[in-house]
């Protein structure tokens, strides 16, 4: 017994000729005495090792508690990416127009508005587009919005390399919401809802006129005014796809991950080209 009684007056002996120091860094500060330089070094560690949700829970301490400064300032961004790195966009593009009204000049705005278009766009998209998904079958609301904000940071930073991502990334959304509507338009045309399908088959015409499904569109419209019995609508509709024929069949969508597996049912289409084989040179 006293044998284990001096071993422990030796222990405690020790620690404390350490001093308080040793005992401290093993135990995590408070909150609340935590200075703005402490959690933001606490938040990039976290945020540098990818652990977004930890970097997360330290940038939002550090703006509750220091919601003013260089510190809270450069926390925005940060807190925006980790948020849209895992996988909350919504938060990240509040944090981000949250950031675009408090620092209308900063010098990192541009990135700003770029990631935000990155975090709505995010939302469009699946890790399953690779293989058996077709985004242009989902929402047309957040493919509308990306598109949107990629359209503002182009119009408002049009010579940074983020604008010539951007351009890039609308060429993609552009096919993928042109194929949206198309999709839908053969949703009414089974149904035999022909005006319905001619107006969603205009729509790709007047809002996405070089997309990947003009052509498809343009057979739509033929067909939907031929079964209306808008004869003169129908045959100006079968001379454009005539003369352009050949281009439209060699239009592609530029996302090459993106698969279509909603192939169009081509027959209604082949028994109504068979009505007019000499304009189509057969």
């Amino acid at each position: 017994m006293m044998k284990k009684t001096f071993l422990s007056a030796l222990i405690a002996a020790s620690i404390s000729l350490s001093g308080c120091s040793s005992i401290s860094s093993l135990i995590d500060k408070p909150d609340e005495d935590k200075t703005v330089a402490e959690f933001y070094e606490d938040a990039t560690s976290a945020f540098e090792a990818e652990q977004w949700d930890a970097a997360i829970e330290e940038y939002e301490k550090l703006k509750a508690y220091f919601p003013y400064g260089s510190y809270a300032e450069q926390s925005y961004l940060e807190l925006a990416y980790a948020y849209y790195r895992y996988d909350e966009p919504e938060s990240a593009i509040r944090e981000l127009e949250e950031f675009m009204r408090l620092f209308p000049k900063h010098e990192e705005l541009a990135y700003a508005y770029y990631l935000r278009a990155l975090a709505a766009d995010s939302i469009t998209r699946s890790w399953l587009d690779k293989f058996i998904t077709d985004p242009a079958t989902r929402d047309a609301k957040s493919a509308d919005r990306a598109y949107g904000y990629y359209t503002d940071l182009i119009n408002r930073f049009p010579n940074t390399d983020f604008a010539r991502q951007a351009s890039q990334r609308l060429l993609v959304l552009r096919n993928q919401m042109a194929r949206h509507e198309v999709q839908v338009a053969q949703f009414y045309l089974e149904r035999e809802a022909y005006l319905a399908a001619a107006n969603r088959a205009r729509r790709v015409l007047e809002d996405y006129p070089n997309a990947a499904e003009t052509g498809e569109a343009i057979r739509i419209l033929a067909y939907s005014y031929d079964k209306m019995g808008m004869t003169q609508n129908r045959d100006d509709a079968l001379k454009v796809y005539s003369l352009n024929r050949d281009k439209l069949s060699m239009t592609k969508s530029s996302d090459e991950n993106m698969k279509d597996i909603a192939k169009p049912n081509r027959t209604y289409w082949d028994r109504f080209v068979d009505s007019f084989k000499n304009l189509f040179g057969g």
